[in-house]
């Protein structure tokens, strides 16, 4: 599903605010491979729109961030390479960030909080998450809680791009998937998105397993 052309070039402009607030040289032109990936015609979700989002959720919650810029580069990297039949997406996106920030001069440390975050989402595990980790897992996860309709285009995009799945197969995985998350005692890792997403993720989640189970159409 490709995105109208301006949407690729605000994205490009905020990576370049991002880099010059960081204090870091372009290597590569780095933030055009990163479009360019977002952009790969097998993504339906997991696309420009998706980063954007994570974007727009770091600036509404700068000021409950430590350390914002780092939480923006990780939005950026996390789903950099995705292929849906992989299990090391994380893994090579994490790598990605390591080697191409500590090239433009990010210190290693922070290069090291990147990867961490971008890894965390690779089971959305946060026993021992800092404030900003819970936060980026919850901004990752917020699509479940949105409005009813955003939240059934996120849900036939998923399907879309598990198009080479059997339908069945799909089904019986992505409902399982859904009543483990329902059967935690919470949705989020935060209070701030708990009270604002958790009710209404519940909602979205319990009529995506209905959609699933029944056999209705899933795009």
């Amino acid at each position: 599903m490709a995105e109208h052309p301006r949407h690729a070039d605000d994205l490009a402009a905020r990576w370049a605010r991002l880099i010059a607030a960081a204090g870091l040289g372009e290597a590569g032109m780095l933030g055009d491979r990163l479009i360019a990936a977002y952009s790969e015609a097998h993504r339906r979700y997991h696309g420009l729109a998706h980063v954007r989002f994570l974007l727009n959720e770091i600036d509404r919650r700068a000021s409950s961030l430590g350390n914002a810029r780092l939480v923006a580069f990780a939005a950026w990297f996390h789903d950099a390479i995705y292929d849906p039949s992989a299990k090391d997406n994380e893994d090579r996106s994490a790598g990605w960030a390591r080697r191409d920030l500590a090239v433009m001069g990010l210190p290693a440390t922070q290069c090291d909080a990147v990867a961490r975050l971008i890894l965390m989402t690779k089971s959305h595990h946060a026993g021992d998450a800092t404030p900003d980790e819970a936060l980026f897992l919850d901004m990752d996860f917020a699509i479940l809680g949105a409005d009813h309709e955003v939240y059934t285009r996120y849900a036939s995009g998923v399907r879309e791009e598990y198009a080479a799945v059997p339908d069945a197969a799909f089904r019986a995985g992505r409902a399982a998937f859904l009543k483990s998350v329902l059967g935690q005692s919470r949705m989020f890792r935060t209070d701030l998105y708990e009270e604002e997403c958790g009710g209404r993720a519940r909602e979205n989640m319990a009529r995506e397993i209905e959609r699933l189970e029944s056999g209705a159409p899933l795009i």
